[in-house]
């Protein structure tokens, strides 16, 4: 059983998520509702973590995959969006063994994540090892903002152009 730990309002200001707490007593009362209601644990989902960065003009996607064969994988693109498809399936002989203690998660899983614009899907590469899928797409160039220098009229300035307008 957890130990209670005190709530703490000020965990933002410290850069610490402040709906970990949350999450952590979502997926809690999920786990006690699932065992009170009798639901098996390959039912349920499970979502590969994901990071995505650019660099030198590539923007690459990874997902984190461990156990899941590349046949039970798919990579899809709909207009800008990428779809990551897949399983990780259970052991056969899984349902004879006696657990004392169970985290794995099996069964399906999508993600959907949307592409920058202007992206050259054309160029889209995928590779798989080791566990970890990695998508690279070229993204364009972003056009740089500019600075635009804001010229004022100071006191002086004003002066000298009533000067000028009255010689003329």
């Amino acid at each position: 059983m957890k130990s209670l730990v005190r709530w703490d309002p000020f965990r933002m200001m410290r850069g610490l998520d402040p709906f970990d707490e949350l999450r952590s007593m979502q997926r809690e009362m999920d786990r006690l509702f699932g065992r009170f209601l009798g639901e098996e644990r390959e039912n349920r989902l499970w979502m590969p973590s994901v990071e995505s960065y650019e660099k030198d003009g590539i923007l690459h996607i990874k997902a984190e995959l461990p156990g899941v064969d590349t046949k039970d994988l798919e990579v899809n693109l709909t207009d800008r969006e990428l779809v990551i498809k897949g399983e990780r399936k259970a052991e056969k002989d899984e349902k004879q063994k006696d657990y004392s203690y169970r985290e794995i998660t099996y069964g399906s899983f999508e993600r959907r994540l949307t592409l920058p614009e202007g992206v050259k899907t054309d160029d889209l590469k995928a590779n798989f090892a080791n566990g970890v899928l990695e998508v690279t797409v070229p993204v364009p160039a972003i056009p740089r903002a500019k600075k635009i220098v804001i010229e004022t009229k100071g006191p002086k300035q004003i002066e000298a152009t009533a000067e000028a307008k009255k010689a003329a």
